[in-house]
């Protein structure tokens, strides 16, 4: 089983066990209640679709990953520099669609044809018109075994540091 710790919203931290297998029952109930939670953060029920608060998630390499409603997102990196990349997640073993990130420009190391992201990244998903929306709990999910795969560890003037491979 992979273990994946969370933080919603600075103050409800969560540590979920993923069952090996998506066909397991624990996977299933595991989705539920996460898709319920992330549901309930959204209050989309309550507020007018062109006033819903995306749920986004905000990765940084070799930390908790954050799942945190969109302007609370955009208001806490603000200050931390501009976020001018778009890019499309795309990975024949992911197995959600329109999932998007976006990151600082001036944080990405070229080594040759590879790239690697030094700062965080917001990931977020989008319909098939375009328009952002709520991550579900599947994406969430893919987003964070996507990125713990892409982690890699580099080294210079003998320090390692932790970056995305994207």
């Amino acid at each position: 089983m992979n273990s994946i710790h969370f933080h919603f919203n600075g103050n409800v931290n969560i540590n979920l066990s993923l069952p090996d297998s998506a066909d397991r029952p624990g996977y299933k109930k595991l989705m539920d209640s996460l898709e319920e939670y992330l549901h309930d953060a959204a209050a989309e029920a309550v507020v007018p679709e062109a006033e819903v608060d995306s749920i986004v998630m905000v990765m940084r390499p070799d930390k908790t990953p954050e799942v945190m409603q969109e302007t609370q997102c955009w208001e806490e990196i603000k200050s931390r520099g501009k976020y001018d990349c778009l890019e499309v997640v795309s990975d024949d073993a992911l197995d959600v669609e329109g999932l998007a990130i976006v990151f600082d420009g001036r944080r990405v190391l070229n080594l040759g044809r590879e790239r690697y992201l030094l700062g965080p990244v917001i990931v977020y998903k989008c319909d098939e018109d375009g328009d952002g929306v709520s991550l579900t709990a599947e994406d969430v999910i893919a987003a964070v075994v996507y990125f713990a795969d892409h982690t890699v560890t580099l080294c210079a003037n003998g320090e390692d540091f932790p970056a995305f491979h994207i």
